[in-house]
């Protein structure tokens, strides 16, 4: 890959959005040295840094004045003996998540067809199906950003919690992910507390007594996942554009009252998690558009790209669907999506 700083790039490909806005710089990041040539250039410049990896998890407002570090450095290395793997964080997620199944390294197939870059996956501790990232962590390798320097950052170092790391909470030391350990295991456990996932697996083999392979897991997590979520190659969209809400269990009450068909879930601390797109659909968002950007027809967390909206178009409608909900529930809803 070539290291040089680009000027001017269209990012329309590097969000799964799919909108139209251009990088005053760019560089394609396949080591440390790739990184450091833009992060000194921003300095030089006094310009801002955007990490950027799929793409999945963000909305491109305007153009970005500054240099972007795409992330496309690639490379699986396998020890075999240990059953430990070291993956390139410009790796595609849900390909290494495939490769270790066909190679017999378990542990990920609950964590199937997540949209992004293996270098994402701690920054969010990404999880599903009941299992998370850091439960094969061992460490990643990371630029950064402040001092230059590189770092190994194990577990602890990474404090994960639900959906949560030391990246997300720290912004004012930003650093890019160049490479994650994670171990895994040649012998075959499924993971199957989730009732939804055990419910939808085939019987094995006529059997209801044998364990699933691996394929199977695999394959029901990406059939569960297609039925939710819209493939942003066919319509652009980043999955949940918002968080669930959480409110006392008063305010709970108080609105069970007048929306008896109210779900709500038990959070922590005596709150209650109220599914944000139950609230979307109330208020009568399921399936609206507005120009080309759109709530989803089946799916009303999700908003879409029909073809040609702007980032400004789909926050605009973002911010119509939470004034919507805060005016008819007193709940207000927070982005999941990065805006930037």
């Amino acid at each position: 890959m070539s290291n040089s700083l680009q000027q001017d790039v269209d990012l329309s490909a590097h969000n799964s959005f799919g909108v139209q806005a251009r990088a005053a710089w760019f560089v394609a990041v396949d080591s440390s040295e790739d990184a450091l040539l833009g992060l000194n250039h921003a300095r030089e410049h006094q310009l801002p840094v955007l990490i950027l990896g799929a793409g999945s998890n963000v909305l491109l407002l305007q153009d970005f004045p500054g240099v972007v570090l795409h992330l496309d450095n690639k490379g699986i290395e396998v020890e075999e003996s240990t059953s430990r793997i070291r993956a390139a964080a410009g790796e595609n997620w849900h390909e290494l998540v495939q490769y270790c199944m066909n190679n017999g390294l378990h542990g990920l197939e609950n964590l199937a067809l997540i949209p992004g870059t293996v270098g994402a996956a701690p920054v969010q501790n990404i999880g599903a199906y009941g299992v998370e990232l850091s439960e094969s962590f061992v460490e990643l390798e990371a630029l950064n950003l402040i001092t230059g320097e590189l770092e190994i950052l194990d577990c602890e170092a990474c404090d994960f919690e639900y959906r949560d790391s030391l990246f997300k909470r720290t912004p004012e030391t930003p650093r890019l992910i160049l490479n994650v350990t994670l171990q895994l295991s040649a012998e075959w456990q499924p993971r199957l507390d989730y009732h939804g996932l055990r419910d939808a697996l085939p019987e094995a083999g006529g059997n209801s007594e044998a364990l699933p392979s691996p394929r199977q897991v695999f394959d029901t997590v990406c059939a569960i996942r297609r039925s939710k979520l819209p493939d942003p190659a066919e319509l652009g969209n980043a999955g949940s554009f918002f968080k669930n809400p959480v409110v006392s269990q008063a305010k709970y009450d108080s609105l069970k009252d007048r929306y008896t068909d109210l779900p709500g879930y038990p959070d922590e601390e005596g709150l209650v998690k109220i599914p944000a797109a139950w609230l979307i659909e109330q208020s009568g968002w399921k399936g609206k558009r507005r120009g080309a950007a759109g709530v989803h027809t089946e799916h009303a967390l999700v908003l879409v790209n029909h073809g040609g909206a702007s980032g400004e178009d789909i926050f605009l409608l973002a911010q119509a669907v939470s004034a919507s909900v805060l005016e008819g529930f007193g709940i207000a809803l927070s982005p999941e999506v990065r805006l930037i």
